[in-house]
C-alpha cells in the first residue's frame, strides 16, 4: 500500500446523518437513558461496534441531535439579519418562523426540551451560548421597537422575551404533524398574539 494511503475514511455524511435521525426517534419514543447503542445500531442496520465508527459515546449522539434543533434555531436569527424590517416586523417573522422550523425538526427539538440535563456541564454550556443568542435577539429588537415607540414603553424587554420563547418552546409538548393546526397556521396565530402583545 503507498504510503499515506492507509488512513481511515471519514464517515459519510448521508450515512451519519441517518444514525442520527435514527437516534433522534428512538430517543424521542423511549427517552436517552432507556435507550441503548444496540437498539440505535439495529435499527439502522449495522454492527453496534460499527457505530462508534460515528461516535465515541452515546452521549455524541444525544449532543448532536440537540444541536441539529439549535442550528436550525439559529439559522432563523442570521437569516433575519439579512433583512430590513421594523422591530415588530422582525419579531412576527421570527415566530413565524420559528414554528415552521420546529415542524421542520420536531423530533430534535422534543428531544432537546426532555433530555437537556442529561448532557455534561460542558456541553450544556454550550447549548446555552446558542439559548442565549436567540434571547439577545429577541430583547434587542423589543428594545428598538421601544426606541422607534412602536412597542410599548412599560414592557420588560427581557421578561417579554422570556415569555415570548416559552410560548413558541411550548409546540414541543403538544404539536403534532397530523394535529388540528398546521406550523404555519401556529405562526400566524402566535404572531398575532405577540405584536398585538407588544404593539404601541
Amino acid at each position: 500500500m503507498p504510503e499515506g494511503t492507509n488512513k481511515t475514511p471519514k464517515p459519510s455524511k448521508r450515512r451519519r446523518q441517518e444514525v442520527m435521525d435514527v437516534a433522534a426517534q428512538i430517543f424521542n419514543d423511549k427517552g436517552y437513558e432507556a435507550t441503548s447503542i444496540q437498539e440505535i445500531a439495529e435499527e439502522v442496520g449495522i454492527l453496534k461496534g460499527s457505530l462508534y465508527y460515528y461516535i465515541d459515546t452515546k452521549e455524541d449522539l444525544l449532543f448532536g441531535v440537540i444541536q441539529e434543533a439549535y442550528d436550525a434555531a439559529l439559522g432563523v436569527i442570521e437569516e433575519l439579519d439579512q433583512h430590513d424590517g421594523s422591530a415588530l416586523e422582525m419579531i412576527e417573522a421570527l415566530v413565524r418562523r420559528h414554528a415552521e422550523v420546529f415542524a421542520a425538526t420536531r423530533l430534535q427539538s422534543s428531544v432537546f426540551f426532555r433530555e437537556f440535563r442529561a448532557l455534561s456541564e460542558v456541553r450544556q454550556k454550550t447549548i446555552r451560548e446558542a439559548a442565549d443568542v436567540y434571547n439577545r435577539f429577541v430583547v434587542s429588537q423589543i428594545r428598538r421597537g421601544q426606541r422607534s415607540g412602536e412597542i410599548k414603553p412599560e414592557i420588560n424587554a427581557r421578561l417579554a422575551a422570556i415569555g415570548i420563547i416559552g410560548m413558541m418552546n411550548s409546540m414541543a409538548f403538544w404539536y403534532r404533524p397530523e394535529g388540528p393546526a398546521t406550523a404555519a397556521q401556529i405562526g400566524r396565530e402566535f404572531s398575532r398574539l405577540v405584536v398585538g402583545g407588544l404593539q404601541n
